[in-house]
């Protein structure tokens, strides 16, 4: 019975003094605090229980000292794999800033080979219009020749 009282004194007295700085740790949203803060608990109950020679207590103080360390070691792997995740978002907006610099590199090129192909084709018709225009005046020419030196023959014969 004496123990019983002895435990649940020291059980109220750390929930006292542990009130504010777990409201504190909570409001804060600082979790690592409150792992602290288990750890702290858990090594005054071991104290308290060696005081009191009290192996229920130190059971309990094991057992919390557990609980914090597994807490501890979650929220590292928590705060590691919210890097991993941070890294790779970073390397996909990365990825994807150059996929679309690479889609804007191949509509400029895309753009550029159009026109160049404009230029050629339209360089094409004006050489055709030209070559045309030079045959057919070369036509006139000769068929001016021919009739010249027909009427030439003709006034001749």
């Amino acid at each position: 019975m004496i123990r019983s009282l002895q435990r649940a004194a020291v059980d109220r007295s750390l929930k006292a003094a542990r009130l504010v700085p777990d409201t504190t740790a909570k409001l804060l949203g600082r979790e690592d605090a409150a792992v602290a803060l288990d750890r702290a608990d858990a090594e005054l109950r071991d104290m308290a229980g060696r005081l009191l020679l009290d192996e229920e207590l130190r059971d309990e103080a094991r057992r919390r000292r557990l609980a914090a360390r597994e807490r501890g070691e979650a929220l590292r792997l928590r705060s590691r794999a919210a890097a991993v995740d941070e890294r790779a978002e970073a390397e996909l907006a990365e990825r994807e800033r150059q996929a679309e610099e690479r889609r804007r590199a191949a509509a400029e090129q895309a753009a550029q080979r159009k026109q160049q192909a404009a230029r050629r084709s339209h360089s094409a018709k004006q050489r055709a219009a030209q070559t045309a225009q030079a045959r057919a005046e070369a036509a006139e020419k000769t068929e001016a020749r021919t009739q010249e030196a027909i009427e030439s023959a003709a006034k001749r014969q």
